[in-house]
């Protein structure tokens, strides 16, 4: 029995370690197969360290096989970053059920809301669109459509607002006529996004957030003992703001018309990017550009996508491929045993399949530029095995 976790290990802490032991625990699996996001991340962020540092930590820790997440989805919105983990759990054909994080620690709240969100009714569908009208952003014009056609306080709802349980909902729905069966462990301590080190466990935000104050040892006391020397030798995380000047170049090679087919890039944003940037750092246009219905993350994600090339189309189409990033050696059996069932081409050569990861070169090539790291590296750097 396999069971499948979605991830960023944006860094790998004791709180992921935490949540792949209980997965074990409450699904009684053999095997854990971690889909984990590549160089850039859903914050539309590069990576704390790069994919295959990050593998090697999984695998270190509990976690058998690691598969990529796709760029064009791991730094999309909740339900697009949802669509295309489980859209490459379900084409492996190995995976019995699927274990996430989140702050309600059970599936039932989200189960309850799965009918109307699938089949969205007349009702809900007019109460989200005058809430998207007010310029509320879409989770919390969700929340409003559905405690105003259910009846109900928005409080009650509160849930909804919250990281790990928007992920949770949209996994649910992903999953909705699907075999695969879902388990959720509930987040301890931390919150996804808290920037304050709590001990043991930690949130990755708040390990970045130490790393950048210069104050790494302090942060590793939440990080597994085989992990600490992998996360010191990070010497210069990239940020955002190191890829500014490769956007100004692409915001003023690029006409308006090109920059809205861009995916996050929609009415008419293109033009007030174009209008406000002067050169800046990413961060700061960000702050410039965001407004109450547009958030700091979903520009970031825009910015990142116009870096990147990655277009609306490439974001509404299915995963065509499943490309292994790691594997313990006694767990070998499970890359023979995809490479039988899954429904989309297993890939674990880079050169044979360029055409297939051409905007997963492509955006390795460009998370390493600052990085002082030659072109080609996804060409130098097979399968890690551990």
């Amino acid at each position: 029995m396999n069971t499948a976790i979605v991830a960023e290990y944006n860094p790998f802490h004791k709180g992921h370690k935490y949540h792949i032991d209980e997965t074990r625990k409450i699904t009684g699996c053999d095997n854990i197969i971690a889909v984990m996001s590549g160089n850039f991340v859903q914050r539309g962020e590069p990576a704390f360290a790069d994919k295959l540092t990050r593998t090697k930590c999984a695998l270190l820790n509990g976690v058998d096989m690691v598969v990529e997440l796709p760029v064009e989805y791991a730094t999309s919105s909740a339900d697009i970053f949802a669509k295309g983990a489980v859209g490459i759990i379900k084409a492996m054909g190995i995976a019995d059920s699927i274990s996430f994080g989140s702050e309600a620690g059970n599936t039932d709240v989200f189960a309850r809301l799965m009918d109307i969100l699938h089949d969205e009714p007349k009702g809900y569908k007019n109460e989200l669109r005058h809430y998207l009208d007010e310029g509320l952003s879409y989770p919390l014009a969700r929340q409003h459509a559905l405690a105003a056609f259910l009846a109900i306080p928005f409080e009650n709802l509160n849930y909804l607002s919250l990281s790990n349980n928007i992920l949770a909902l949209e996994y649910m729905l992903a999953l909705k006529g699907s075999d695969i069966v879902p388990y959720t462990v509930e987040r301890k301590t931390s919150q996804y996004n808290s920037t304050i080190l709590t001990g043991e466990i930690s949130s990755s935000a708040a390990i970045r957030k130490a790393a950048e104050r210069k104050q790494i040892e302090t942060a590793l006391d939440s990080v597994p003992d085989n992990c600490k020397d992998i996360i010191r030798g990070i010497k210069k995380p990239p940020s955002i703001d190191d890829y500014s000047s490769i956007l100004h170049y692409i915001l003023r090679t690029r006409s308006c018309e090109e920059l809205s087919e861009i995916a996050d890039i929609t009415e008419g944003i293109e033009n007030r990017i174009t209008s406000e940037a002067e050169g800046e750092r990413i961060s700061r246009l960000v702050n410039k550009i965001k407004t109450k219905r547009y958030t700091h993350t979903k520009i970031q994600r825009g910015l990142l996508h116009i870096l990147l090339g990655i277009t609306k189309e490439q974001q509404k189409k299915a995963p065509s491929y499943i490309r292994v990033l790691g594997i313990r050696k006694d767990s070998t059996h499970l890359l023979s045993e995809l490479t039988q069932k899954a429904s989309l081409p297993v890939i674990t050569n880079v050169k044979e399949n360029e055409d297939l990861l051409s905007q997963e070169i492509r955006a390795t090539d460009i998370y390493n530029i600052p990085l002082g790291i030659g072109k080609g590296a996804e060409y130098r750097e097979g399968i890690l095995v551990v």
